[in-house]
C-alpha cells in the first residue's frame, strides 16, 4: 500500500523535558541536550567554553568568590588570584568547619560534670554527676544523637551506699557503652563498671569491679582509652602498696560483666591525676598512660603494648608543676601532653588559668614546654582529626563563660588558633573533676559540655553613680552535645564593609591583608583600679573607667569591642594617679597587626567618658602576657575633647558574633544564622561609609518553629534577600521579613514579625539560592523551584527533574538570561528564563563557582580554575561537543505503526565538525544504526583523498554557510523512532576545536500506517 509522505518539522525552541514519561514527550522536545544556549528562538547554538587559569596552591579549597572584584579562593586557607602575573598568593589560613548543638539534659538540678560517647548507630549516651540541696548521685541517659529524642530516661548508676565520689565516665567499645565510676563499699573506693548494648540500651549488665581497692580522688585518679574491642584502665590503688596499675576488658569480659585481666603495676606512686591515649599510627598499638601526684609534684609517663608489656618505662616529664588538668593525644611515636595551671591575675583573685604542652617521644626524650594559650584551661580530652590535633577550652571570668576549641597542632603561645567559639557567657567555666571525651565519627567531633542558663543579666549601661556592678546570676542547669565537622565543603561568604565576611566556626573576616576572627572573642573583664598619691594630676573625686580593645583593618575601619564593666575609684588627694589593671586580649588571630587596648573615664566634675590613653603611642595588646598595668595621671581638662566611649548617648555595645553556617545581606546590613540556635539571626548595625560590620547580642530574630503552620517547620536552612523582604527557608516551608531595621541605638526598628510564605515547599541549600528577574530560584527536595516577586511559588525545574544531585553554586550569567545551577555529581544546568527552556553543560565538573569580570568562573576538586572565555570553544584542551537526544517520536499514536522514510537537519556552518546521527526504535535504548555526517564546507585535509583531486577544492566550495543534511535510516517500519546528533572531533584532521555549527531545525519524513502495530504471540494473552 502507498503512503502519503509527510514533513514533520521540528523546531528547538522548547529545551529538555524529564518530567514527562520518556515515552510521551511532546515532539520538539529534548530528552537529553548538551553544551547548547538558546541565544536566538528556535536555535541551538554551540555554548561558550572555559579557559584553564592558574592553578592553586593544593586541592583543599572549596569555595571561590570574589572580594573588592579580585578572585579569592577559600578553604583551610585564602588565596588571592593576581590576574597581571596570573599567580594566586597565600593571605592566611582559616579552618573550614561547621557547628551544630543538642540540647541532652535540661532539668532543674544543677549538673557539675558530664562525659559522652556516641554509637555508630546514633546514639549518645551521657553520664553526669547530678547535685540537689540534699544529695549527689551519678546518672546516665541514652538519646538520639540526630533529634535528641530520648531513649532511656536519666537513670541513676548503682552505687553501694549512695556514696559519691569522682566522677563517672563512659566509653564506647564495639557494640557497648561502658560507663566506669567508683562505688564505695563498706568505706572502700571500688572502681567498677556496667556496660549498656548499643543495640538494645535497655539491656545492661549489673556492677562489676574493676579494682576493688583503690584511691579515689575528684581530680580522677584514674583514666581508660578504647584500642580496639577492649578498653585498657590505669588506676591508683592501695592494693599491695600504693601504685599505678593498668588492666583491660575485652569485649567478652564486657559483654557478660565479667572481671579484668589481672592488673601490671608500673610505678610504686601515688597519682592524683591521669590520662591515657593510644597511638595508632605505629606498627601495634602504643598504650599510653601519663599522670601527675601532689607527692613531688611528678609529672610522669609510661607505654605499654596491648599485651601490658612494657614500652616506656615511668619517664619524668616534670617534677615542679601543679596541675589543674589533664590531657594526651599521641602521633607517629610522639606523646602530646597539654595540661592546665591554675593561676590567678596578680592584681585580683580572679582566676586566669593558662593551657601549656610538652612532647614526649616513645623513647622518653622529653621537649620543651610552651604555653599553648594564655587565660583558658582544659574543656575536653584532646582529640586527632585528619592529623590534627585539637582540644576544647574553658574561659572562666563572672561574665564571659565560654568555650573555645583551639588548633593544638600549634607550637607557639604567640597566637592561639581559635578555630570555634561555643556557649558565649553560658560556658561551664573551667572543669576540676574530669575532662569529658570526644568521639570521632568520620570528619566530625562530638564532644559534651555544661551549658548554664542566664537567669538574671546584668546592665552594664546602669547609671554609674548607682555604684559597683555586680555579675549576673546564672544557675546550671544542663548538659548539650556539641558536633564540630571538620572541612566543611559549605563555607559561605558575604562581601560589606570593604570585609569578606566567612562563615564557620567562628565568623571569620578578611580585609585583603590576612583571614582574622570578626571583632573580638571577648571584651575586657576583670578590670581593676588602684590609685597612687602624691604624683599626677588627678584630683579627689569620683571616677569609673571602662575599657575597651580597638583594632583597625586594612580598609581603615575602625573596630571596638564592648566596654568593659564600668569599674569606680575614689580619689582622696588633688595630685594622684591612677593604675588600670586589664586583661590582655589573650586569644586572637590579629598579632601582626596587633589590638589596642584604650581606656576611657568618667569623673564627677566631667560626666563623658573620654579616652586616657594616648593615641599617637598606643597601648598594645600581648598575647604572652595576662594583663598590663595602664597608668593615668592626667587632669580632666587634659583629656577634654579626647575620642569619647561609642556607646555614649545610647549606642548598643558590639558583641563578638556566634559561630554560623549561613550569612547574606539585607537592608545595608550583615545576617548571619546562629549555629548553636538555628532559628535565631543575627544582623548588624546599619553599615555606612568607613563603618565596619558591628554585630550585637541586642539585635536578634527568633522564628518560632510554628509561626504560621500548624506543624513545626524546622530550622532555617537558607536566607537571601529579594527586593524589600529577607526570604527564610525552612526544609519544608519559608518565611519572610520586610521593613528597615534600627539605628545604632536599637530605637526606631520596624522589621515585621517573621511572614509565613507556604508550606508546600523550603529548601535546605544556601548555594542554590539565586535570583532571576521573575523572583528567587532555590532547590529543595522536590527540585528547583521559583518564589516569584508576589510570593508564589511553582515547580520551575521539572523539565530537569532527573538531576536531582546537590546544587553546589548557582549564578546568573551577566550578558545572558541564562542561571547556571553546578551539580555535586559534575553535571551543569543552564536554564534561560527569556525562552524558559533548560539544557545542560558537560564536562566542567566543579564544587564552587563565581561572577569574576562578568564571566563565569570556577574551581573543581583538583584545584583547577576555569573562566568562560566568549568565543572559544575548548575547555582547557578539551572541545566543546554539542548533542542532543529527541523525543520518541511515535506519530501514528503510542503503538501505532508507521514509516520513517529519512530525516533532514538544517543549520549554520561555522568551523570543521563532524556529526554521528544515531537511531533507536520501539522505544528501545539500545542503538540501531549510527550515520557520520560531514559537511561540504569540512574540506579534508589537502591531499588526503584517494584519488588526488577528486575532492572538493582546497578550502571547500561552498558559497554560504547553510548546512543542510539529509539522513536515511537502515529501517523505516516501527512503532516509534529517536534521533541522537552528537558532535565528535577527530584529531586526525588536524583542525582546530571550533564553534562547528549551530542547528535550527530538524524535518523527518514519515507515511502513518493504518490499526496498529501486531504482536509477537509471545507478547499476547488470554
Amino acid at each position: 500500500m502507498s503512503l502519503n509522505k509527510e514533513a514533520i518539522n521540528i523546531n528547538f525552541s522548547q529545551g529538555l523535558d524529564q518530567k514527562s514519561d520518556n515515552k510521551q514527550v511532546q515532539v520538539g522536545k529534548f530528552l537529553k541536550l548538551r553544551n547548547t544556549v538558546f541565544n536566538k528562538g528556535g536555535k541551538l547554538q554551540k555554548r561558550n567554553g572555559f579557559a584553564k587559569l592558574t592553578q592553586l596552591p593544593d586541592t583543599t579549597y572549596t569555595g571561590i568568590t570574589t572580594f573588592n572584584n579580585n578572585l579569592t579562593a577559600i578553604g583551610p586557607s585564602i588565596s588571592a588570584y593576581n590576574a597581571g602575573s596570573a599567580t594566586w598568593s597565600t593571605k592566611g589560613t582559616i579552618q573550614p568547619l561547621s557547628l551544630k548543638t543538642l540540647p541532652i539534659v535540661k532539668n532543674s538540678i544543677h549538673q557539675t560534670q558530664c562525659d559522652a560517647v556516641v554509637s555508630s548507630n546514633n546514639l549518645v549516651c551521657t553520664v553526669y554527676t547530678e547535685v540537689n540541696a540534699s544529695s549527689t548521685s551519678y546518672k546516665y541517659v541514652i538519646a538520639d544523637s540526630l533529634t535528641g529524642q530520648n531513649i532511656i530516661a536519666p537513670t541513676a548508676i548503682p552505687v553501694a551506699s549512695g556514696t559519691v565520689t569522682g566522677s563517672p565516665r563512659v566509653f564506647l567499645v564495639g557494640n557497648y557503652f561502658v560507663i566506669v565510676f567508683t562505688n564505695v563499699i563498706t568505706a572502700t573506693s571500688h572502681l567498677q563498671y556496667i556496660a549498656i548494648s548499643t543495640a538494645n540500651p535497655s539491656v545492661k549488665t549489673t556492677a562489676a569491679d574493676i579494682a576493688s581497692a583503690y584511691i579515689s580522688a575528684t581530680t580522677l585518679s584514674w583514666d581508660a582509652v578504647t584500642v580496639g574491642t577492649s578498653l585498657y584502665v590505669a588506676y591508683n590503688t592501695t592494693s599491695g602498696g600504693q601504685a599505678i596499675k593498668v588492666t583491660f576488658l575485652n569485649a567478652t569480659q564486657i559483654a557478660t560483666g565479667g572481671s579484668p585481666a589481672s592488673p601490671v603495676t608500673f610505678a610504686a606512686e601515688k597519682a592524683e591525676m591521669v590520662s591515657m591515649c593510644v597511638d595508632t599510627t605505629s606498627a601495634t598499638p602504643i598504650i599510653y598512660a601519663t599522670y601527675w601526684t601532689t607527692t613531688g609534684t611528678l609529672f610522669k609517663t609510661l607505654a605499654v603494648d596491648t599485651n601490658l608489656a612494657t614500652i616506656l618505662s615511668a619517664t619524668t616529664i616534670s617534677n615542679a608543676l601543679t596541675l589543674a588538668n589533664l590531657t594526651t593525644v599521641a602521633q607517629n611515636g610522639i606523646l602530646y601532653t597539654y595540661y592546665e595551671i591554675a593561676q590567678n591575675y596578680s592584681y585580683t583573685a580572679v582566676a586566669s588559668n593558662y593551657t601549656a604542652s610538652v612532647t614526649v617521644t616513645q623513647a622518653g626524650s622529653v621537649g620543651t614546654p610552651f604555653v599553648l594559650a594564655r587565660g583558658v584551661g582544659l574543656a575536653s580530652k584532646a582529640f586527632i582529626l585528619n592529623d590534627v590535633r585539637y582540644v576544647l577550652t574553658a574561659y572562666q571570668s563572672p561574665y564571659q563563660n565560654t568555650y573555645f576549641l583551639l588548633d593544638a597542632s600549634n607550637s607557639t603561645s604567640a597566637a592561639p588558633k581559635v578555630i570555634s567559639k561555643l556557649s558565649y557567657q553560658n560556658g561551664g567555666g573551667y572543669l576540676t573533676v574530669g575532662l569529658p571525651n570526644v568521639t570521632i565519627i568520620n570528619d566530625s567531633a562530638y564532644i559534651p559540655y555544661l551549658f548554664k542558663d542566664l537567669i538574671q543579666a546584668v546592665n552594664k549601661n546602669t547609671n554609674v553613680a548607682a555604684g559597683n556592678q555586680t555579675a549576673g546570676v546564672y544557675s546550671q542547669l544542663g548538659i548539650s552535645l556539641a558536633t564540630f565537622t571538620f572541612n566543611s565543603d559549605n563555607l559561605g561568604s558575604s562581601e560589606i564593609a570593604n570585609n569578606l565576611h566567612i562563615t564557620g566556626g567562628i565568623l571569620w573576616q578578611y580585609d585583603g591583608y590576612l583571614p582574622v576572627e570578626h571583632g573580638f572573642f571577648l571584651y575586657p573583664d576583670s578590670v581593676v583600679v588602684s590609685t597612687a598619691t602624691g604624683s599626677g594630676s588627678i584630683t579627689a573625686q569620683d571616677y569609673y573607667y571602662q575599657v575597651c580593645y580597638e583594632w583597625s583593618d586594612n580598609q581603615g575601619n575602625l573596630y571596638r569591642s564592648a566596654p568593659s564593666i564600668p569599674v569606680k575609684i575614689t580619689t582622696t588627694t588633688a595630685s594622684s594617679t591612677n593604675t588600670i589593671n586589664v586583661p590582655n586580649l589573650r586569644l586572637t588571630y590579629k598579632i601582626s597587626n596587633p589590638v589596642k587596648i584604650v581606656v576611657y573615664r568618667w569623673s564627677t566634675a566631667q560626666q563623658v567618658y573620654y579616652q586616657v590613653t594616648s593615641i599617637n603611642s598606643a597601648t598594645l595588646n600581648d598575647t604572652t602576657s595576662d594583663f598590663i598595668g595602664i597608668s593615668d595621671s592626667l587632669a580632666d581638662s587634659t583629656i577634654l575633647g579626647n575620642n569619647v566611649l561609642y556607646t555614649t548617648g545610647g549606642v548598643l555595645e558590639n558583641i563578638c558574633a556566634p559561630a554560623t553556617n549561613i550569612t547574606t545581606i539585607f537592608d545595608t546590613r550583615l545576617w548571619l544564622l546562629d549555629a548553636e540556635n538555628p532559628r535565631t539571626l543575627w544582623f548588624s548595625k546599619p553599615v555606612i561609609q568607613a563603618t565596619p560590620v558591628e554585630m550585637t547580642d541586642l539585635q536578634t530574630i527568633y522564628i518560632a518553629p510554628t509561626s504560621s503552620a500548624q506543624t513545626n517547620t524546622g530550622d532555617i536552612k537558607a536566607m537571601t534577600a529579594m527586593d524589600d523582604k529577607l526570604v527564610l527557608f525552612t526544609r519544608d516551608a519559608m518565611y519572610y521579613i520586610n521593613g528597615t531595621g534600627p539605628d545604632i541605638t536599637g530605637s526606631n526598628n520596624q522589621y515585621s514579625q517573621p511572614i509565613f510564605i507556604s508550606s508546600t515547599v523550603g529548601s535546605i541549600n544556601q548555594n542554590s539560592l539565586v535570583l532571576i528577574p521573575n523572583g528567587l530560584m532555590f532547590q529543595s527536595d522536590k527540585g528547583i523551584w521559583l518564589l516569584d516577586r508576589q510570593l508564589g511559588t511553582s515547580y520551575i525545574g521539572s523539565p530537569v527533574e532527573d538531576f536531582n544531585s546537590e546544587v553546589v553554586s548557582a549564578k546568573s550569567i551577566p550578558g545572558t538570561n541564562q542561571v547556571r545551577f553546578s551539580l555535586s555529581d559534575g553535571t551543569v544546568l543552564m536554564y534561560d528564563y527569556f525562552y524558559n527552556q533548560w539544557g545542560t553543560f558537560v564536562n566542567v565538573p566543579n564544587i564552587s563557582s563565581c561572577i569574576y569580570n562578568d564571566l563565569h568562573t570556577f574551581i573543581n576538586s583538583s584545584g583547577q580554575v576555569y573562566q568562560e572565555t566568549p568565543d572559544q570553544y575548548l575547555d582547557g584542551s578539551r572541545p566543546v561537543l554539542i548533542s542532543f537526544q529527541t523525543a520518541w517520536y511515535n506519530l501514528a499514536g503510542l503503538q501505532g505503526y508507521e514509516r520513517f522514510y529519512y530525516a533532514l537537519l538544517l543549520g549554520e556552518y561555522y568551523t570543521p565538525f563532524r556529526l554521528s546521527v544515531s537511531f533507536s526504535y520501539d522505544y528501545k535504548d539500545s542503538t540501531s544504526q549510527v550515520v557520520t555526517v560531514m559537511p561540504d564546507n569540512f574540506a579534508e585535509a589537502y591531499g588526503d583523498e584517494a584519488n588526488w583531486g577528486s575532492g572538493p577544492a582546497w578550502g571547500g566550495t561552498s558559497e554560504s554557510n547553510v548546512f543542510e543534511s539529509r539522513i536515511f535510516p537502515q529501517i523505516q517500519k516501527c512503532e516509534s523512532f529517536r534521533i541522537t546528533v552528537e558532535e565528535s572531533y577527530d584529531r586526525t584532521y588536524d583542525v582546530p576545536a571550533g564553534q562547528g555549527l549551530s542547528l535550527s531545525g530538524l524535518t523527518v519524513i514519515v507515511g502513518v500506517k493504518k490499526g496498529y502495530r501486531v504482536q509477537k504471540a509471545s507478547r499476547s494473552f488470554g
